[in-house]
């Protein structure tokens, strides 16, 4: 499974922002490579400033395991399946589990260089 996804930690700060509020920021981040899409970016979860809730959709990555949705709440806004987490992962995909993905469409996630 190696061939078709790889994980590396990142050694920049990773932040992610819905206009100017701060939704996570962390120097611990996790950078997941698979084959065909862009990189993703995992956060750990502890270091996520908004509330994170059960959002609607759920499956299985044959490469990385069963994810699930996350609903992003802060305060009064709420971005419907602007996130999602593996419960159950591939084992080389562990060091992700329960970490937090954002969609890049609905939060702007920065890398800083």
């Amino acid at each position: 499974m190696t061939d078709r996804v790889r994980l590396e930690p990142l050694t920049s700060r990773l932040t992610v922002h819905l206009g100017d509020t701060l939704v996570a920021d962390t120097s611990r981040g996790i950078v997941v490579h698979e084959q065909g899409l862009p990189p993703r970016y995992y956060f750990p979860r502890a270091d996520v400033k908004a509330e994170l809730a059960r959002g609607e959709g759920a499956g299985t990555c044959p490469w990385k395991g069963k994810w699930h949705h996350l609903d992003v709440v802060l305060g009064e806004t709420t971005v419907a399946r602007g996130a999602w987490t593996y419960g159950e992962t591939t084992p080389v995909c562990q060091p992700v589990r329960d970490y937090v993905a954002f969609y890049d469409d609905k939060l702007e996630v920065r890398v800083a260089t």
